[in-house]
């Protein structure tokens, strides 16, 4: 009877020890996608306050365009 209950103990202890061992994995490989967003964020980040200093740029140049034809005769 003992030893029945023992080897359950045994199998039980194993399977918390694999599980543990399988959830550190998945907490390595989310910690790792979590890196990657990160840099994906970042990368997303610098790509639109680029974008955004072209457009200014690009408005600004059309501004000025439409001043200088206002100040050229119709003629």
């Amino acid at each position: 009877m003992f030893g029945k209950k023992s080897e359950q103990i045994r199998l039980l202890r194993l399977e918390v020890e694999l599980t543990s061992q399988r959830s550190g994995h998945w907490q390595k490989v989310n910690g790792r996608l979590n890196e990657y967003i990160d840099g994906l964020e970042a990368e997303l980040d610098i790509a639109v306050q680029e974008y955004t200093e072209l457009e200014d740029k690009y408005n600004a140049l059309i501004a000025e365009r439409q001043v200088s034809q206002a100040a050229e005769p119709l003629f």
